[in-house]
């Protein structure tokens, strides 16, 4: 028994000494041979408990997650509504980080760069931690405190990046002095972020079954999907949806608008920045390739049910399709008149081109999966478009 005593103790001490080390030295310059000669035992007594040195650190920061995990089961109970839950756990989370500088130190400065604790065991501590977060968004989510919009994996980095960044600059900067006055403006843009906006019955109704037919058309295809399967999806009756959508097409035809709408301002946005038409080309290109990859669902509707529909054609839908295109014309003709770009190339054939090679790899990366990522090819198709209308021969 005393022999047990003894083996923790040591194993104990070498943690604890490890820890202040790592801290304020970093693991890289911290060597075997200092922690030994601090705790007062050999190396090879260090090796008995721990493999390595990175398992040292590794079992510092599982021991003191567990603590805190610990700590957030008893805050928790009793507590009723995610937002006030979400609110002790971030309060929790970031008091605990705070009051632990050193292992603060190790989180940040030592662990979230290193590749092997993310493929380690140690690392599952982690999620646990970050499930306890997860598990309380997405209640809120079901429960209608929070929006659906936001999806739990960003809320999560939103949350951890946030709190991240206010301890790097308190560990390296020493400002803010103390980061817990910072938690309730902090915590104030963190959840006006997640909450939902309140809607009338009848938008909220309307905001239901565009999701649903979104999601319905995309796995169904539109020729398959039925008007029921949509009402059930978003809760209502068929009857409901004729109360919206004269049929099916126009239900179509009316999911793209609130995203186009939305890929609209943010392009318009973009555009405030940069004047050189290059920059903007490069700019409206690659964000139109993100837009994509984020939202595969209005990529594929656009793709496999407005496209190549001559109805489409006749909505109000398609003329923000057009509003959308005549940003890049409207860079392409403004890089022709600075000289940038050749005046004698036809700005409209080199919308075409753009919206062809991007329609056309969107639509092999969602049928066979080719390329693997739509913003692999960016680069390749801003020189695409560099080189057909670049001034040099």
């Amino acid at each position: 028994m005393i022999i047990v005593n003894q083996e923790i103790s040591t194993k104990r001490r070498i943690l604890e000494t490890a820890t202040g080390m790592f801290a304020r030295t970093g693991f890289d310059q911290t060597r075997i041979s200092d922690i030994s000669a601090a705790v007062g035992i050999s190396d090879s007594t260090i090796y008995e408990h721990f493999e390595s040195k990175e398992a040292i650190l590794f079992t510092i920061l599982k021991e003191r997650t567990r603590q805190l995990i610990h700590a957030n089961e008893l805050h928790l109970r009793g507590l009723v509504g995610a937002e006030v839950k979400l609110r002790k756990l971030i309060w929790n989370y970031m008091e605990f980080l705070t009051d632990n500088r050193e292992y603060t130190s190790l989180i940040l400065l030592e662990m979230r760069h290193n590749r092997s604790f993310y493929q380690g065991q140690s690392f599952e501590v982690i999620r646990d931690l970050t499930k306890m977060f997860g598990d309380v968004i997405r209640e809120g989510r079901q429960e209608g405190e929070f929006t659906p919009s936001l999806a739990p994996f960003l809320a999560l980095n939103m949350i951890f990046g946030t709190v991240d960044h206010v301890l790097l600059t308190w560990l390296t900067m020493n400002n803010p002095a103390a980061p817990m006055d910072c938690f309730e403006p902090m915590f104030d843009v963190l959840i006006r972020a997640l909450r939902a906006r309140k809607t009338s019955p009848t938008n909220d109704k309307r905001r239901r079954i565009l999701q649903a037919a979104s999601r319905i058309f995309t796995e169904m295809g539109y020729k398959k999907a039925r008007v029921q399967d949509v009402a059930r999806l978003a809760g209502v009756a068929d009857g409901t949806i004729y109360q919206h959508f004269k049929n099916k097409q126009e239900l179509l035809f009316a999911i793209p608008v609130e995203n186009t709408n939305e890929l609209v301002s943010i392009m318009e946005e973009l555009l405030e920045g940069p004047k050189d038409a290059n920059l903007r080309l490069s700019a409206l290109l690659t964000e139109y390739l993100k837009y994509l990859d984020f939202r595969k669902e209005y990529a594929s509707l656009v793709l496999l049910g407005l496209r190549y529909n001559r109805n489409f054609y006749k909505t109000d839908g398609y003329k923000l399709f057009r509003r959308f295109a005549r940003m890049f014309y409207n860079t392409i003709r403004a890089g022709q008149d600075g000289g940038i770009y050749r005046r004698d190339a036809d700005a409209w054939l080199a919308v075409k081109m753009i919206f062809g090679i991007i329609d056309h790899s969107m639509l092999s990366h969602l049928m066979f999966g080719r390329p693997a990522s739509i913003l692999s090819i960016t680069h390749a198709i801003h020189q695409a478009v560099q080189n057909a209308l670049s001034t040099d021969a």
